[in-house]
């Protein structure tokens, strides 16, 4: 049995791998990492999954055993405002159980460390070494139970209201007083139902879909993409909203659809809110993405005289790079983002609030906005392709890796660069990324043109070299 932290934590299928027992393990070896740099306090929370409180209270009960104090929330909570209340409390870490945008049969933990951002490799490594040391000693996990650890003073629950607070700080809403805004939000069942209706509620007409507690996520995959979208669509369509907002399942990612019903991609919000920050509020300072990214952000940075600073994929990169004071803005265009000032994870919260200022300030479309830029930047095409393989990961690695390498035998190649994944640069400027999914047994392809025809020649030739690298060879 392994359990191994990917790019955002470890996730596993509940009842299958992602048992009471392997919680109380993986916890145990998370208590120790945190005694062993001389933590003494950690806080937990959970999502709206299936039985994610209990997952959480029995984790709680194996690090009072520990010794560390626990600060456990007391309702469902957002990944963002676990990371808020590592940093308000000053604790040594901070344990979500969410599988974030998974399907509803998964589970999952994110260990985040003391600055709120997602644990760093050599911390997960650490964490990992000492799972499979208490596999091999196979010893009993000790708790103390519930009751007894909050008589102790081991356990406190809470509720975060500071949160609000902090981040209604960070948004400039004196354009929504002016004049509101409909708005449609959709929480996708998750835990940003808690938090974004009570902070847009008395400064737009807000609508709330999809508000409800539901393990199922409405038998939709969680994931705030457009075809998990459609009911927003058709809510914003049919009440002519100026904006459809949206959260996945820990409320850490964000979706955006614009006046009209038509969805905006993460790439195209992250330029605009980058660009805004920059132009409009005068803000100084770099960008940093990561390199399945959009290079939209690099022409803004370079036109300003800033420079993007590209990381592998995973936010806990990102939120380094903001934590060392290197960039003002980092986002991810699986829907990611956060600002200087605030948190080293990601808030699809925030990123919500920082659009819907935008579109009440310039009152134009984003779809508008965003023209503007590319009338001023170049056009940018992007386009992200999932492949499920059933096919061994190392054996279809290496044949991907040979078959990817390939391409420049035939093509324009500029550049090959293998920082995570395969990433091929060509002449013109275009790109082409491959790569395996740190959670999913799942190879992403991103591809990124200046056309649409060009686009769609890349994404023929991405399926040429994933098919074959699973099937068969090049």
């Amino acid at each position: 049995m392994n359990i191994r932290f990917g790019t955002s934590g470890w996730r596993g299928i509940i009842a299958d791998d992602f048992t009471f027992q392997n919680v109380k393990i993986a916890t145990a070896a998370i208590g120790e990492h945190i005694i062993a740099k001389g933590g003494k306090s950690i806080v937990v929370g959970y999502d709206t999954r299936f039985m994610a409180e209990d997952f959480a209270r029995v984790a709680s009960q194996v690090l009072a055993a520990y010794g560390i104090k626990v600060y456990l929330s007391s309702s469902d909570i957002p990944t963002p405002v676990i990371a808020h209340a590592i940093l308000r409390k000053s604790a040594d870490g901070g344990i979500n159980f969410t599988a974030s945008h998974n399907d509803y049969y998964y589970h999952g933990m994110k260990f985040s460390n003391k600055s709120g951002g997602p644990a760093l490799p050599e911390e997960t490594t650490d964490i990992e070494k000492r799972i499979e040391e208490m596999i091999k000693r196979n010893m009993p996990i000790k708790e103390i139970k519930f009751e007894e650890s909050k008589k102790r003073g081991l356990i406190e629950t809470f509720y975060d209201n500071k949160y609000y607070k902090d981040i209604m700080k960070l948004v400039d809403f004196t354009p929504l007083t002016d004049k509101k805004i409909s708005v449609v939000y959709d929480a996708l069942f998750g835990t940003g139902r808690l938090y974004l209706p009570r902070m847009l509620d008395s400064f737009t007409n807000l609508l709330l879909i999809n508000g409800d507690r539901d393990p199922l996520f409405g038998n939709i995959h969680p994931e705030p993409i457009e075809e998990n979208l459609k009911v927003l669509i058709k809510y914003v369509r049919r009440f002519h909203a100026d904006i459809g907002l949206a959260t996945d399942g820990d409320a850490d990612r964000f979706g955006i659809v614009d006046k009209g019903g038509r969805y905006i991609s993460p790439n195209k919000i992250l330029a605009i809110i980058y660009y805004y920050f920059l132009n409009e509020r005068g803000m100084k300072g770099n960008v940093v993405r990561s390199v399945a990214t959009t290079s939209m952000l690099d022409r803004i940075a370079h036109h300003f005289g800033y420079k993007c600073i590209e990381t592998p994929v995973g936010f806990k990169y990102i939120g380094d790079e903001i934590v060392k004071g290197n960039a003002i803005f980092g986002g991810e265009e699986s829907g990611g983002a956060t600002m200087q000032g605030w948190l080293p994870e990601k808030d699809g919260i925030l990123i919500d609030l920082l659009v819907t200022e935008i579109v009440a300030k310039k009152r134009k479309r984003l779809s508008s906005l965003f023209r503007d830029l590319t009338s001023k930047f170049g056009e940018v095409y992007s386009e992200r392709i999932d492949y499920t393989y059933e096919t061994d990961v190392e054996k279809t690695k290496k044949k991907l890796r040979e078959n990817a390498l390939n391409i420049s035998k035939t093509e324009p190649v500029n550049s090959i660069q293998e920082l995570d994944g395969i990433k091929i640069m060509f002449s013109n400027g275009e790109w082409l990324l491959f790569r395996f999914s740190g959670t999913e047994k799942k190879i992403r392809a991103y591809c990124e043109s200046g056309s649409s025809a060009t686009l769609n020649r890349l994404k023929s030739l991405a399926n040429t070299v994933v098919n074959a690298s699973i099937e068969g060879n090049y």
